[in-house]
């Protein structure tokens, strides 16, 4: 045993007390305004402001108990910070504002984040509005923020303005081919929360099996009504409408009054989604009638609401890069750069139409997905996308920048403990041709950062094999071979081509 006594005793415990102090936080540096989804405006300039880990924080145009501004404060917690709730007219280091004059050009869920050499100030028409505020500016912070104690921040002073260009974001969970918990569930909001999505699409239900939930339902493969208030709730805080799903057949043992009597009682949800494959029109409608006899909209059915989800782009049980290398899946290929394409207006689309798109949805079907882990891996990062396509402005959208943004949000997403997909590794080629004989290749896969290893003298290629470094002129008829390596990492197998 070893022991220390007298003045060697307090010397070792000043120490102690220094190499604590010096290992309580970290400094970092923010050098980019990189945000999924884009903003509609970012001005990043020469100045900058330094949040400390006691922060000060000032509430204006809403109470200190409101939810979001619980939130925030339970967040920054979270993060390591330790927030003080001061005055509105202290200085402090974050100011959150309800605007007492709305601002007509952000709207409901828009949002201001100024960050000032002062401080950093949100601003919006409405709480939702200053939770994407808050969302934005934890985007600005470093990927590590929770898992990292960091003693000072330095911001960029900026300014974003930002507000969604369709209202309904919404994503889709089916728990009924394979069931998820609530604490899965919860962990799935939050996800969607952070890329502004908000409508949580419950596929719940297949009624004809009758597993619709029930006051008294004690079977684990079914939630019980406090546990659908849970969610639904828990939801509401993060700005988020709980939209449930179910199925119904001519055959199923559950009536149709019985049906519309849960669904109201257990969902505040304005709407709520009937899905019949196996019905009669009549039997649909007259259930349809019913919801909206008890105020209810079943969307999709003659209420002028479109939400757009084509099976091309948004379904994320398909392969999400070369199925030889991928979980099992329900078949079909979306790759995060597909997905990227969607727009719920493509161009051209009938204007009487497009008037009545209220946004789009990505589906996550779960024949295929049996845990909670396979499902984010399904979902990520693909919602990005389809988040990016809702949210962002069209014109803003860039396939080059949203694909360099996503490596700084796989940071995120490791640090918080999901589990996601890193992304095809397929090369794609572009050939211009130079003459009759030769071509000028240029060579990239979907994921930034992936190094490409190819020999032509049919050969397999290696670490110690060339490496692509630009744009090549090859022969027409040569055939080449790829290995692809990423995070110093072989990934997937030999690729084989012949050029053409």
């Amino acid at each position: 045993m070893f022991r220390v006594k007298g003045g060697m005793k307090r010397n070792v415990w000043i120490i102690v007390a220094v190499l604590l102090l010096a290992g309580c936080g970290r400094t970092a540096t923010v050098t980019g305004l990189d945000i999924v989804p884009e903003p509609v405006f970012k001005l990043q300039k020469e100045g900058s402001f330094t949040l400390n880990h006691s922060v000060s924080v000032a509430v204006s145009g809403l109470g200190q108990n409101s939810p979001v501004v619980k939130h925030i404060l339970k967040s920054l917690r979270q993060a390591h910070f330790r927030p003080t709730l001061v005055g509105p007219s202290e200085e402090c280091d974050l100011v959150l504002m309800v605007n007492d004059t709305a601002n007509d050009e952000i709207g409901e869920e828009g949002y201001l984040l100024e960050i000032r050499s002062t401080g950093i100030r949100l601003s919006s028409n409405t709480e939702t509005g200053l939770f994407y505020a808050y969302q934005t500016l934890l985007q600005l912070a470093p990927p590590d923020i929770i898992s990292t104690r960091y003693r000072h921040i330095i911001f960029p002073e900026c300014t974003i303005l930002d507000y969604p260009r369709f209202e309904w974001r919404a994503v889709h969970l089916d728990v009924c081919r394979n069931f998820f918990p609530v604490k899965f569930v919860k962990k799935y909001l939050d996800l969607m929360a952070a890329y502004k999505m908000n409508r949580f699409q419950w596929h719940l239900a297949d009624i004809h099996a009758n597993r619709l939930p029930r006051e008294d339902d004690s079977d684990e493969q079914c939630y019980t009504a406090e546990e659908i208030a849970e969610v639904t709730a828990y939801a509401a805080d993060l700005g988020i409408t709980v939209v449930p799903e179910v199925e119904y057949s001519d055959s199923s043992c559950i009536s149709a009054d019985e049906i519309i009597h849960v669904l109201t009682q257990l969902f505040p949800s304005p709407y709520i989604q009937i899905i019949g494959d196996d019905a009669s029109e009549e039997e649909l409608h007259a259930l349809a009638d019913s919801l909206i006899a008890q105020g209810k909209t079943p969307l999709g059915w003659d209420n002028g609401i479109i939400v757009a989800c084509p099976s091309d782009y948004c379904y994320l049980d398909c392969y999400q890069a070369d199925p030889r290398y991928q979980p099992a899946a329900i078949g079909g290929l979306i790759t995060l750069a597909k997905a990227y394409q969607f727009d719920p207006i493509p161009k051209g689309t009938n204007r009487y139409v497009a008037d009545r798109i209220a946004g789009g949805r990505c589906e996550l079907w779960t024949e295929y997905i049996t845990s909670p882990s396979d499902a984010e891996y399904m979902l990520l990062p693909r919602m990005l996308a389809i988040s990016e396509s809702l949210w962002s402005p069209r014109e803003s959208k860039s396939w080059q920048r949203f694909r360099k943004n996503v490596e700084d949000q796989k940071e995120r997403l490791t640090a918080k403990g999901y589990n996601y997909c890193d992304g095809s590794f397929t090369p794609h080629f572009h050939v211009t041709p130079v003459n009759e004989n030769t071509v000028n290749v240029a060579i990239e896969t979907e994921v930034p950062n992936t190094y490409i290893f190819y020999t032509t003298d049919l050969t397999l290629p290696t670490r110690q094999s060339a490496i692509y470094l630009g744009p090549v002129n090859l022969r027409r008829g040569t055939h080449i071979k790829i290995l692809p390596v990423y995070n110093d990492t072989e990934r997937d197998s030999i690729y084989e081509f012949i050029i053409k």
